[in-house]
């Protein structure tokens, strides 16, 4: 007989879609709201979770993440706690550019960029290492507050790939490989002894969580 030892599941949702140029990089602010189709997604999210176990909803403070995680909410019955260190990574000087902008400005560091995505750093932001170690304070301090439980994270892009990517041990340099769709979710399950994906990047219809 196989032992199922007692997990904390956090179910990481990415934000709705938004209106904002895919080739631009979101800038250090608020950012963009959720256009209409963003506003389905997160209906859908609110609609998929009703009546789940949910013990706590933790969200990014950009307007967008607080959109999504809005129906998420309401539906549960509960409200949801802002954390800093769930937002995008910065890109300090490439904030807000396209990237045709950079190579123009910054021909330079955007070469050093695509030999070294993980480790090159923008002047003024963060390294993909710099955003693990913050999005890694959040999730060891919900594993010890929810253990056994299951947490909703609301984010971005980003700090997801680099939660799962650390989690399951993928070499940090991969993380671009993990596809995280506007509107999906991701859960992985924590262990005392290991650590599984359970869906990556599913956009919620009729399953439970």
């Amino acid at each position: 007989m196989r032992y199922k030892e007692p997990s904390t599941s956090i179910i990481f949702v990415r934000h709705g879609s938004t209106d904002y140029p895919e080739d631009r990089i979101y800038k250090g602010d608020n950012g963009p709201v959720l256009n209409e189709g963003g506003r389905s997604h997160a209906d859908n999210l609110g609609t998929w979770v009703k009546g789940s176990d949910i013990a706590a909803v933790l969200v990014s403070p950009s307007v967008r993440t607080i959109e999504t995680a809005t129906p998420i909410v309401k539906s549960l019955g509960i409200e949801y706690k802002l954390f800093d260190e769930l937002k995008e990574r910065c890109f300090g000087v490439w904030d807000g550019l396209t990237f045709r902008e950079i190579e123009e400005k910054y021909p330079e560091g955007l070469s050093r960029w695509k030999a070294d995505q993980a480790s090159y750093t923008p002047e003024g932001g963060e390294s993909i290492f710099d955003l693990q170690k913050r999005v890694d304070s959040v999730l060891q301090w919900t594993l010890q507050e929810y253990k056994g439980k299951k947490i909703v994270i609301v984010s971005h892009t980003g700090p997801i790939r680099v939660a799962v990517t650390q989690a399951l041990q993928i070499p940090m340099i991969n993380y671009r490989q993990l596809q995280i769709h506007p509107g999906s979710a991701t859960r992985v399950d924590f262990g005392n002894s290991s650590v599984n994906l359970i869906y990556l990047g599913f956009l919620p219809g009729g399953n439970r969580v």
